[in-house]
């Protein structure tokens, strides 16, 4: 049941929408495409969109901390996915904190700015970073993953701040940057000790509440041959004659198919969110002249795997000297592993915010269900590292990280709606 002030707030909602429309729109407008690995962020999108955040949050009289992330004076911890050569200036952080009395719950709303690129521009009807309107929908890249998320959580709090609600519990507001590549934005809020008793991350979830999250081991398999002229007769490899390290990849191949399906099956790997645990080969090199025997193969490879396994990183090592055991080269020049890893993430179900989030979905006319998600996202460092219960719920995924990304108006709205009543709920107001 709506109290009287959970109805203003929804009034204001409905008569402003062009305003959160507009909100996203000035969101997508700025460039803040995520940086290549051994690349620095271009422009000045991102400082130009978090000094737009900070005036709205200044506008609602939130203490503004900002600074910029210094990838190598992150914790190093395992399942952090911190790169410390990583540069990350001109990238800003901004969190913003609303300080209640701590008469009530504190809350923290997280939300991430960066975007992928946009990709082949000749593919988009609409452009990336204009925030057009067509048929009911935003398009842009960001609209759906996740500026649509950032606006409504900002635009639902401006919302609450205008009907005059004064929340009894403390609210932390977070816009970060790199949340694409290696969520050292979120990891770097954690690292100063922002915390609350709850965090809600307005994630595309197709308006879902998202509970669980895979981990993620990546890394590299590195078979060794030895090189001789392709075109001549080989003596036997224990004379001194050429090995083909492409033929002995084949063999390291089969056993990643056999491994993904043994977890497949496994009753160890059921989840009642997740699928199982994951094994992809997703890029193979070798060889180096045509007419030469190739003497190495490096086989890249991502694996996800749900938060209850432990040490996948063994089971893959395991497998793969298995077979290698049974090959007379491999066993005397075994395959190496380099792997490196990010945590996943799950929260009970029964947990207080869940409840929370999936009443004021049910008053806004939506039915979600308790999901999980076969990727992550920065909630992996407000669980594991902050221990703040954490769920997402946001509008559908169908579009991220495609051409002509869009999200539905509707969608946006109702997500605005849902988080100021959670906001309030959660807080508790006067």
């Amino acid at each position: 049941m709506l109290s009287e002030k959970e109805r203003k707030v929804l009034r204001l909602i409905d008569e402003n929408k062009g305003e959160i429309i507009e909100y996203l729109r000035r969101l997508i407008g700025f460039k803040t495409v995520s940086p290549p690995q051994n690349g620095k962020a271009e422009g000045d999108g991102y400082r130009e969109l978090q000094e737009f955040v900070c005036k709205t949050l200044e506008g609602m009289n939130f203490d503004i901390d900002t600074w910029e992330v210094d990838a190598s004076k992150l914790e190093s911890f395992p399942g952090s996915g911190v790169s410390p050569d990583r540069d990350l200036s001109n990238m800003p952080v901004v969190v913003g904190k609303l300080r209640n009395g701590g008469k009530g719950r504190s809350l923290l709303l997280n939300g991430h700015i960066d975007v992928v690129p946009p990709g082949v521009i000749g593919n988009w009807k609409h452009d990336p970073f204009k925030g057009e309107i067509a048929g009911n929908k935003v398009f842009g890249r960001g609209a759906c993953d996740m500026k649509s998320g950032v606006a409504a959580m900002l635009e639902a709090v401006k919302f609450i701040h205008q009907a005059g609600i004064k929340l009894n519990g403390d609210l932390i507001i977070e816009t970060v940057p790199e949340e694409e590549i290696t969520e050292m934005g979120t990891l770097a809020c954690c690292e100063k000790g922002y915390k609350a008793d709850a965090a809600i991350i307005p994630e595309p979830t197709n308006m879902n509440v998202l509970v669980a999250m895979r981990g993620c081991v990546s890394g590299t398999i590195t078979v060794f041959g030895r090189a001789g002229h392709a075109e001549m007769t080989q003596p036997h490899w224990k004379e001194g004659g050429a090995v083909n390290a492409i033929s002995k990849a084949v063999k390291i191949l089969q056993a990643l198919e056999e491994l993904a399906e043994e977890w497949r099956t496994s009753p160890d790997k059921r989840h009642k969110f997740l699928d199982p645990d994951t094994i992809t080969p997703t890029l193979i090199k070798g060889g180096e002249w045509s007419v030469t025997y190739p003497e190495k193969v490096e086989i890249t490879f991502d694996s996800m795997f749900i938060p209850s396994t432990v040490n996948l990183w063994e089971e893959i090592e395991q497998k793969i000297m298995s077979v290698a055991a049974t090959d007379p080269w491999m066993k005397e020049h075994p395959p190496k592993l380099e792997t490196d890893w990010v945590y996943g993430a799950e929260i009970d179900e029964n947990e207080p915010i869940v409840k929370t989030a999936l009443e004021a979905a049910n008053e806004v006319g939506i039915a979600p269900k308790l999901v999980g998600m076969g990727s992550l996202t920065d909630a992996i460092h407000l669980i594991n590292y902050s221990k703040i219960p954490t769920i997402s719920i946001g509008p559908a995924d169908e579009t991220c990280h495609m051409a002509d990304e869009f999200v539905d108006i509707d969608e946006l709205i109702n997500l605005t709606k849902v988080l100021a009543l959670a906001i309030m709920r959660w807080c508790g107001c006067s």
